[in-house]
Protein backbone atom coordinates (compact mmCIF):
# COMPACT_ATOMS: atom_id res chain seq x y z
CA UNK A 1 0.00 0.00 0.00
CA UNK A 2 1.37 3.42 -0.96
CA UNK A 3 1.74 6.24 1.53
CA UNK A 4 -0.99 8.16 -0.28
CA UNK A 5 -3.38 5.16 -0.16
CA UNK A 6 -2.70 4.64 3.54
CA UNK A 7 -3.40 8.32 4.29
CA UNK A 8 -6.65 8.17 2.32
CA UNK A 9 -7.74 5.06 4.21
CA UNK A 10 -6.92 6.69 7.54
CA UNK A 11 -8.84 9.78 6.48
CA UNK A 12 -11.93 7.71 5.63
CA UNK A 13 -11.65 5.83 8.91
CA UNK A 14 -11.60 9.11 10.83
CA UNK A 15 -14.56 10.47 8.88
CA UNK A 16 -16.48 7.28 9.63
CA UNK A 17 -15.58 7.53 13.33
CA UNK A 18 -16.80 11.14 13.45
CA UNK A 19 -20.08 10.29 11.70
CA UNK A 20 -20.71 7.25 13.91
CA UNK A 21 -20.09 9.37 17.01
CA UNK A 22 -22.45 12.05 15.71
CA UNK A 23 -25.11 9.41 15.06
CA UNK A 24 -24.75 8.17 18.61
CA UNK A 25 -25.28 11.66 20.02
CA UNK A 26 -28.29 12.22 17.75
CA UNK A 27 -29.81 8.93 18.89
CA UNK A 28 -29.29 9.69 22.58
CA UNK A 29 -29.90 13.44 22.72
CA UNK A 30 -31.31 14.68 19.41
CA UNK A 31 -29.82 16.73 16.57
CA UNK A 32 -30.23 20.01 18.43
CA UNK A 33 -27.85 18.78 21.16
CA UNK A 34 -25.15 17.70 18.71
CA UNK A 35 -21.92 19.71 18.95
CA UNK A 36 -18.36 19.51 17.69
CA UNK A 37 -17.10 19.41 21.27
CA UNK A 38 -19.28 16.41 22.16
CA UNK A 39 -18.05 14.53 19.11
CA UNK A 40 -14.46 15.38 20.01
CA UNK A 41 -14.99 14.04 23.53
CA UNK A 42 -16.21 10.71 22.18
CA UNK A 43 -13.41 10.22 19.66
CA UNK A 44 -10.85 11.61 22.15
CA UNK A 45 -9.41 14.25 19.84
CA UNK A 46 -9.40 18.03 20.03
CA UNK A 47 -12.39 19.81 18.43
CA UNK A 48 -10.08 21.43 15.91
CA UNK A 49 -9.22 18.07 14.35
CA UNK A 50 -12.82 17.58 13.25
CA UNK A 51 -12.63 20.66 11.04
CA UNK A 52 -9.96 18.91 8.97
CA UNK A 53 -12.65 16.45 7.90
CA UNK A 54 -15.89 18.43 7.96
CA UNK A 55 -16.77 22.11 7.65
CA UNK A 56 -18.76 22.08 10.88
CA UNK A 57 -21.84 20.72 12.59
CA UNK A 58 -24.20 21.31 9.65
CA UNK A 59 -21.85 19.47 7.30
CA UNK A 60 -21.74 16.51 9.71
CA UNK A 61 -25.54 16.45 10.03
CA UNK A 62 -25.81 16.57 6.24
CA UNK A 63 -23.58 13.51 5.86
CA UNK A 64 -25.34 11.59 8.66
CA UNK A 65 -28.74 12.16 7.02
CA UNK A 66 -27.48 11.36 3.54
CA UNK A 67 -25.95 8.10 4.74
CA UNK A 68 -29.11 7.11 6.62
CA UNK A 69 -31.36 7.89 3.67
CA UNK A 70 -29.11 6.04 1.23
CA UNK A 71 -29.15 2.95 3.45
CA UNK A 72 -32.94 3.08 3.71
CA UNK A 73 -33.38 3.47 -0.06
CA UNK A 74 -30.92 0.64 -0.67
CA UNK A 75 -32.84 -1.61 1.72
CA UNK A 76 -36.18 -0.83 0.06
CA UNK A 77 -34.72 -1.32 -3.41
CA UNK A 78 -33.36 -4.71 -2.37
CA UNK A 79 -36.74 -5.68 -0.93
CA UNK A 80 -38.45 -4.74 -4.20
CA UNK A 81 -36.08 -6.77 -6.32
CA UNK A 82 -36.32 -10.07 -4.44
CA UNK A 83 -38.19 -11.96 -7.12
CA UNK A 84 -41.45 -10.05 -6.79
CA UNK A 85 -41.32 -7.69 -9.77
CA UNK A 86 -44.34 -9.32 -11.38
CA UNK A 87 -46.39 -9.29 -8.18
CA UNK A 88 -47.15 -5.68 -7.21
CA UNK A 89 -49.08 -6.68 -4.07
CA UNK A 90 -46.23 -8.75 -2.63
CA UNK A 91 -43.70 -6.16 -3.75
CA UNK A 92 -45.59 -3.36 -1.98
CA UNK A 93 -45.99 -5.28 1.27
CA UNK A 94 -42.41 -6.53 1.26
CA UNK A 95 -40.88 -3.08 0.66
CA UNK A 96 -43.10 -1.40 3.26
CA UNK A 97 -42.23 -4.07 5.82
CA UNK A 98 -38.55 -3.53 5.06
CA UNK A 99 -38.99 0.23 5.59
CA UNK A 100 -40.77 -0.33 8.90
CA UNK A 101 -38.23 -2.85 10.18
CA UNK A 102 -35.24 -0.70 9.22
CA UNK A 103 -36.76 2.39 10.81
CA UNK A 104 -37.66 0.60 14.05
CA UNK A 105 -34.12 -0.78 14.21
CA UNK A 106 -32.82 2.80 14.17
CA UNK A 107 -34.88 3.47 17.29
CA UNK A 108 -34.38 6.82 18.96
CA UNK A 109 -32.14 8.14 16.19
CA UNK A 110 -34.92 7.71 13.61
CA UNK A 111 -37.41 9.43 15.90
CA UNK A 112 -35.06 12.31 16.75
CA UNK A 113 -34.23 12.93 13.11
CA UNK A 114 -37.70 12.56 11.61
CA UNK A 115 -39.36 14.77 14.21
CA UNK A 116 -36.81 17.57 13.83
CA UNK A 117 -38.33 20.73 12.31
CA UNK A 118 -35.18 22.59 11.31
CA UNK A 119 -34.98 23.54 7.60
CA UNK A 120 -31.57 21.85 7.28
CA UNK A 121 -33.02 18.51 8.39
CA UNK A 122 -36.29 18.91 6.49
CA UNK A 123 -34.29 19.25 3.28
CA UNK A 124 -33.72 15.51 3.68
CA UNK A 125 -36.79 14.29 5.55
CA UNK A 126 -39.72 16.22 4.04
CA UNK A 127 -41.91 14.00 1.84
CA UNK A 128 -45.28 15.78 1.59
CA UNK A 129 -44.44 18.49 -0.96
CA UNK A 130 -45.51 18.37 -4.61
CA UNK A 131 -42.84 16.71 -6.69
CA UNK A 132 -41.58 14.50 -3.85
CA UNK A 133 -41.60 11.51 -6.21
CA UNK A 134 -38.85 13.19 -8.25
CA UNK A 135 -36.74 14.40 -5.32
CA UNK A 136 -37.15 11.53 -2.85
CA UNK A 137 -36.07 8.16 -4.32
CA UNK A 138 -38.05 6.23 -1.71
CA UNK A 139 -41.30 8.01 -2.63
CA UNK A 140 -40.43 7.61 -6.30
CA UNK A 141 -40.01 3.84 -5.88
CA UNK A 142 -43.31 3.63 -4.05
CA UNK A 143 -45.03 5.50 -6.88
CA UNK A 144 -43.52 3.10 -9.42
CA UNK A 145 -44.83 0.19 -7.38
CA UNK A 146 -48.32 1.71 -7.18
CA UNK A 147 -48.37 2.22 -10.96
CA UNK A 148 -48.26 -1.57 -11.35
CA UNK A 149 -51.73 -1.90 -9.84
CA UNK A 150 -54.54 -1.93 -12.38
CA UNK A 151 -56.46 0.76 -10.51
CA UNK A 152 -53.45 3.10 -10.62
CA UNK A 153 -52.33 2.69 -14.24
CA UNK A 154 -54.38 5.58 -15.63
CA UNK A 155 -54.27 7.90 -12.63
CA UNK A 156 -52.59 11.30 -12.84
CA UNK A 157 -49.09 11.51 -11.44
CA UNK A 158 -50.26 13.86 -8.67
CA UNK A 159 -52.84 11.29 -7.52
CA UNK A 160 -50.29 8.47 -7.39
CA UNK A 161 -47.83 10.71 -5.56
CA UNK A 162 -50.42 11.71 -2.96
CA UNK A 163 -51.29 8.05 -2.44
CA UNK A 164 -47.63 7.24 -1.91
CA UNK A 165 -47.31 10.16 0.54
CA UNK A 166 -50.30 8.96 2.56
CA UNK A 167 -49.00 5.38 2.66
CA UNK A 168 -45.55 6.61 3.71
CA UNK A 169 -46.95 8.93 6.37
CA UNK A 170 -49.16 6.18 7.78
CA UNK A 171 -46.09 3.96 8.10
CA UNK A 172 -44.28 6.82 9.82
CA UNK A 173 -47.04 7.13 12.42
CA UNK A 174 -46.96 3.41 13.14
CA UNK A 175 -43.17 3.44 13.37
CA UNK A 176 -43.25 6.32 15.84
CA UNK A 177 -45.67 4.52 18.15
CA UNK A 178 -43.83 1.20 17.92
CA UNK A 179 -40.58 3.00 18.71
CA UNK A 180 -42.10 4.69 21.77
CA UNK A 181 -44.19 1.70 22.92
CA UNK A 182 -41.24 -0.67 22.63
CA UNK A 183 -42.46 -3.05 25.34
CA UNK A 184 -45.39 -4.33 23.28
CA UNK A 185 -45.55 -8.12 22.99
CA UNK A 186 -44.06 -9.33 19.72
CA UNK A 187 -47.38 -10.90 18.73
CA UNK A 188 -49.20 -7.56 19.04
CA UNK A 189 -46.45 -5.72 17.19
CA UNK A 190 -46.53 -8.16 14.31
CA UNK A 191 -50.34 -8.05 14.20
CA UNK A 192 -50.26 -4.24 13.92
CA UNK A 193 -47.68 -4.27 11.14
CA UNK A 194 -49.57 -6.95 9.22
CA UNK A 195 -52.84 -5.04 9.62
CA UNK A 196 -51.18 -1.87 8.34
CA UNK A 197 -49.81 -3.71 5.29
CA UNK A 198 -53.23 -5.17 4.49
CA UNK A 199 -54.84 -1.72 4.82
CA UNK A 200 -52.27 -0.12 2.48
CA UNK A 201 -52.73 -2.92 -0.03
CA UNK A 202 -56.49 -2.28 0.04
CA UNK A 203 -55.82 1.37 -0.82
CA UNK A 204 -53.58 0.39 -3.73
CA UNK A 205 -56.11 -2.10 -5.09
CA UNK A 206 -59.34 -0.16 -4.50
CA UNK A 207 -61.60 0.89 -7.35
CA UNK A 208 -63.07 4.32 -7.92
CA UNK A 209 -61.58 7.77 -7.33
Amino acid sequence: MTTESRKEREREEMRTLILESASRIIAEEGIEKLSIRKIANIIEYSPGIIYHYFQGKEDIVEHVLQKGYQQMVSGIRTAQSEGMNDQPALKLKHSLRQFINMSIAEGAQYRNVMLNESPAVLRHTAVLFRGAAQERPAIGMLCQNLRQFQHMKDKEDAYVERTAQVIWSSAFGLIMRLTVEKDLPEEQREALISHYLDAMLAIAERNGN
